[in-house]
């Protein structure tokens, strides 16, 4: 009686944890922090929920890793992340829910979700945590790595036997391989930051070996992510193409002085038709131009011609953009700062043909004014005027 008492009071107590992580499940690890090892995790239950929040807030950022596949998690499968994971304290906890939400409790935490093979997982994730220890600082992000949690799917089946109608039901959960796919050109993380263009982006690509060129049209893509902090923010946005080629751009923003300015782009791209999943290209574009996308915060700017980044001979286009980070919780575009402004040439031309007519003008006006008629006593043929004087 005892012990149905206690089953009934734990599982008051998870009705009414908020289910913040309802999106990913455990069991979980934990690396990064030195703090870990101060961690005590018992062998069947989870972490405290305070030893949590600590952990969180300690940190300069958290980062949590949603596997996307069934494949174990082995020496074999992940051997670039076992690595990684050796060289800090971890803790393992095998709790199915945490009890806090580390967005909740950390400005820089924010959630990634692996797709692909167990290789391709592998790469995703040790370059990304490498990223981010770089930013941040070593030992200072925690990682997390979670498996992402999907609402089974009920199917239903009707057959006729004997002029009954009987129905089974089995629970199927989703494709863990499977990412909604978005086939436009706006890239929308809401109250946070948009991108929006009149065509895909197009990367260009010079192959070493035939000096060709790899085109790729990136008119197919995830979820974003918008990785917010206080010099820089990222807007970031994973394509997939039917090449098998899966390729992540990240939006460099930079914020100064009460305004933003993008002249960077990330470009990440990862070789899926090879067997070991090797990342093929990691750089870092600039834009063409002196004049970068540049607006005040709290405003978007907005051009209408070709926006051109490049690194040697790799070369992202852009048609047509209007962008704004830092949205503060509003969910669509405030006025826009225009690429082509007052100033261009056609406009100081037309500005200085006016003003030199209106100066020619104006002389001409002073010109007439001063011109003065002879009278009576001025022309040459009248009769002069004859004083006499007398003493």
């Amino acid at each position: 009686m005892f012990v149905r008492m206690q089953l009934l009071a734990l599982l008051a107590v998870v009705a009414l944890v908020p289910q913040s992580g309802a999106y990913y499940s455990g069991p979980f690890l934990f690396w990064g922090l030195d703090d870990l090892k101060d961690v005590q995790t018992p062998a069947l239950a989870g972490l405290d929920d305070k030893a949590l929040r600590d952990l969180y807030a300690n940190a300069a950022a958290v980062v949590v890793f949603l596997r996307n596949g069934t494949t174990k998690l082995t020496e074999d499968n992940f051997p670039t992340f076992k690595r990684i994971v050796e060289k800090y304290e971890f803790v393992y906890s095998p709790q199915q829910m945490l009890s806090s939400n580390p967005l909740d409790y950390n400005v820089n935490a924010e959630i990634i979700n692996l797709v692909g093979s167990a290789s391709q997982q592998d790469v995703e994730l040790s370059a990304l945590f490498r990223d981010s220890t770089e930013n941040y600082g070593e030992r200072k992000v925690l990682g997390i790595l979670a498996n992402q949690w999907e609402e089974p799917r009920v199917l239903h089946k009707r057959e006729a036997k004997g002029g009954d109608d009987y129905s089974s039901t089995s629970t199927t959960p989703g494709s863990p391989t499977d990412e909604p796919e978005i086939a436009d050109s706006i890239y929308n993380v809401p109250g946070k930051a948009i991108l929006y263009i009149t065509a895909p982006p197009v990367l260009k690509m010079l192959n070493d070996s035939d000096e060709g060129e790899t085109v790729h049209v990136l008119d197919k893509h995830t979820l974003s992510t918008y990785d917010a902090r206080e010099r820089e923010s990222k807007l970031i946005v994973t394509f997939k193409g039917d090449d098998f080629n899966k390729l992540t751009l990240k939006f460099r923003f930079d914020m100064d002085a009460g305004y933003w300015s993008m002249s960077k782009v990330d470009v990440f791209v990862m070789d899926t038709k090879s067997k070991d999943g090797s990342k093929t290209l990691d750089t870092t574009l600039e834009l063409e131009g002196k004049y970068a996308p540049y607006a005040p915060i709290g405003a978007s700017y907005s051009c209408a011609r070709q926006l051109v980044f490049r690194n040697g001979t790799t070369v992202l286009t852009l048609e047509n953009i209007q962008v704004q980070p830092a949205l503060e919780g509003k969910t669509k575009f405030d006025s826009a700062w225009d690429c082509v402004g007052f100033t261009t040439a056609p406009i100081l031309s037309g500005i200085f043909v006016t003003s030199f007519m209106l100066i020619g003008l104006t002389i001409a006006i002073l010109a007439i004014l001063d011109i003065k008629p002879p009278n009576r006593f001025e022309s040459r043929t009248g009769k002069q005027l004859t004083f006499t004087v007398q003493e």
